[in-house]
């Protein structure tokens, strides 16, 4: 590479065979940051910052309000950041990329990636986030061995319930499913479940993704939506209902997941969670902790600009 020259690339003119190219040789690369799921995610309003010919790149994702542009982590996109097409990415060209993203926008929510560690900044708050990842480089039997006594005792609970693996459910089914357990903690706009609809769909045309569902007597009690990319399995949208708790079908699901790809070189990737009854729940598969970091920047809010200047004249 011969310059560290950064610039910014609208998204009408950004090279998406280049994009996706440097995203699939880049030894972190995600699906979340590849040129398709940013598009339909955010629909196409995202722009980015490039060196080179696509060697080092970064998405970003923005909106507006109140004639404001600010970046942000779209629903359903946990790890966003700096890719690298053929080498390792240096602390002080990733300090580079956050300056210039600093200097752009004024108000930002916006994750990095695992790999983007090692710099220094003291000019942002950075949020330390947990993922958890299972490797499934190993027998399903040794996988077992590792989980916890709690969760084996729930397995044989679900497997006494007569639970029942399938992969016939259809992309409104989870949607739904996903709305009545979560909506109420997480509200999250219509538009954001239709973009993830474009994402099922997406991942069905081209093969890369799995629907699945746990169900007892005919109804379901447990779905998700199973997305491949590289060696990861992303477990980005789940739901379980209150039936599905008596009997354990969630961990009846992901077992069966791991039955199914053991002995293989892939990820289980749980997306999170900081959330602690999840992540307790998830830890007890034996996952390993993966941290990123979330840049944390806001503007102030009208409440605080009056407070500030109430201080100033009293």
């Amino acid at each position: 590479m011969s310059s560290s020259k950064l610039r910014w690339i609208s998204n009408a003119v950004i090279d998406r065979q280049k994009w996706d190219l440097c995203i699939d040789n880049c030894v972190w690369g995600k699906v979340y940051a590849l040129s398709w799921f940013l598009d339909l995610i955010t629909e196409n309003q995202w722009e980015a910052l490039v060196v080179g010919d696509y060697d080092f790149i970064m998405p970003v994702p923005f909106r507006k309000k109140y004639g404001i542009r600010y970046t942000y982590r779209p629903n359903f996109c946990q790890q966003l950041g700096v890719f690298a097409k053929e080498s390792n990415l240096d602390p002080l060209l990733l300090e580079k990329f956050i300056q210039e993203l600093l200097l752009k926008y004024k108000h930002i929510h916006y994750p990095l990636n695992h790999a983007n560690i090692g710099f220094e900044s003291n000019k942002v708050h950075l949020k330390k986030r947990t993922n958890l990842v299972l490797d499934l480089d190993g027998t399903y039997q040794t996988i077992f061995e590792n989980y916890s006594g709690n969760l084996k005792k729930n397995l044989q609970k679900a497997e006494k319930a007569n639970l029942i693996m399938g992969n016939n459910v259809e992309a409104d089914e989870i949607i739904t499913s996903y709305k009545n357990a979560w909506q109420s903690l997480n509200q999250i706009p219509e538009s954001d479940y239709l973009n993830f609809k474009k994402i099922i769909d997406f991942g069905d045309k081209k093969g890369i993704s799995e629907k699945l569902a746990v169900s007892r007597n005919n109804v379901i009690l447990a779905c998700c939506f199973l997305l491949k990319y590289k060696n990861r399995l992303y477990y980005p949208f789940s739901s379980v209902t209150s039936d599905g708790r008596k009997y354990a079908a969630t961990a009846f699901l992901i077992n069966n997941i791991v039955q199914q790809y053991a002995n293989s070189d892939h990820l289980f990737d749980f997306e999170g969670s900081d959330i602690e009854s999840v992540k307790s729940f998830y830890s007890k598969f034996g996952p390993e902790r993966e941290y990123y970091y979330q840049i944390d920047k806001s503007l102030p809010t009208p409440a605080h600009l009056l407070a500030v200047i109430k201080k100033i004249f009293k």
